[in-house]
């Protein structure tokens, strides 16, 4: 029993060794078939970037352009990290993984790393792995995606920028162990164009002062306080479509449901008491307090790249309360214009 005891020990022995050896040999990490160039050379970008309509977050355009040559890929690497560093770059981020501002106002550029082959999904740097099971190349690809930012969209030259990064890998034949090949992009640029956005929607004037009278409080109580009516005219910039796209409007204030306006300072001393302001368009609908109830201005007319939208809406005193009583009855309104 004892000499039984003796062998068992010994082949668990064997196994430990046997296993470690095993192990050590699958991290050996073969040579690629072609060597990546160091630096590698983002190619230049299409002089031209024609932009599509798109939904703010949603890709405008998008592109591949090469970068270095290559490489037969890396392979059993089970050990090793491998990954992409950091970015430099002149481009300013806009707090999102590999999005920045292209400088060009609504359109953001996010940059992505991939191979020609065997590995076609973008990554975006940094980020860093363990292990290859399989073949890894050389990320010889760069896709380039133009991201709708804001409202406005602008046209005309991208400002050129500076990009690097790097691919890095853990080898058993190089010293030091970790392979690292810089990626370089310098004076990289685009010209946007489009006839899908508008550039700017505005209001010339950068506020509307409604005169509301001095009704008495007899006349509020029997609603036969009068209209004030107020016009709302937008100018949009950068396209001329055939059809005409809708520019909408909505308003934020303080007001308990659509079309009525609570006054300033409301329940302080000094200001009327159960009394609101009734508001609505010059087709007598209240006029929205939400973005989805947003109601569509009117087309007046075109001009040089512009086209021009007006709003006519109406303003009265009505009561809100049992209790009316004098004082002053200012109110604030703010509109928020939608387009595109």
């Amino acid at each position: 029993m004892k000499t039984l005891r003796q062998v068992g020990l010994l082949a668990l022995a064997l196994g430990c060794i046997m296993g470690t050896s095993a192990y050590a040999a699958v991290d050996y990490c073969g040579y690629p078939e072609g060597t990546p160039l160091n630096p590698s050379v983002i190619a230049s970008l299409p002089a031209v970037t024609t932009l599509q309509y798109a939904a703010i977050g949603e890709v405008m355009a998008s592109y591949e352009v090469s970068v270095g040559r290559r490489s037969g890929g890396w392979s059993w690497c089970t050990k090793s990290e491998w990954g992409m560093t950091e970015v430099t770059t002149s481009l300013t981020s806009r707090g999102s993984q590999a999005l920045y501002d292209s400088g060009v106002p609504g359109v953001g550029i996010r940059i992505g790393h991939h191979a020609s082959y065997n590995w076609t999904s973008p990554k975006y740097p940094p980020f860093t792995y363990t292990g290859v099971n399989g073949l890894l190349p050389f990320f010889d690809r760069v896709t380039i995606e133009f991201v709708r930012t804001d409202i406005g969209v602008g046209k005309g030259d991208m400002p050129s920028f500076d990009y690097e990064t790097s691919f890095f890998i853990d080898t058993s034949y190089t010293t030091p162990r970790r392979a690292v090949y810089a990626i370089e992009g310098t004076d990289l640029k685009t010209k946007f164009e489009h006839n899908a956005f508008f550039t700017t929607c505005y209001t010339p004037k950068s506020s509307t002062e409604v005169k509301m009278g001095r009704p008495a409080v007899e006349q509020v109580k029997r609603g036969s306080v009068q209209d004030q009516t107020f016009v709302l005219d937008v100018v949009c910039k950068g396209l001329n479509p055939t059809v005409k796209p809708p520019v909408k409007v909505y308003f934020e204030g303080n007001s308990v449901r659509d079309g009525l306006l609570n006054l300033n300072g409301l329940g302080q001393p000094g200001v009327a008491k159960g009394v609101g302001i009734s508001l609505s368009n010059d087709k007598n609908v209240a006029l929205p307090f939400s973005q989805d109830k947003a109601v569509a201005l009117d087309w007046q007319s075109s001009g040089p790249g512009t086209e021009m939208y007006h709003f006519a809406g109406k303003a009265r005193y009505v009561t809100t309360g049992m209790e009316v009583a004098a004082g002053k009855a200012d109110a604030t309104l703010t509109y928020i214009l939608e387009y595109n």
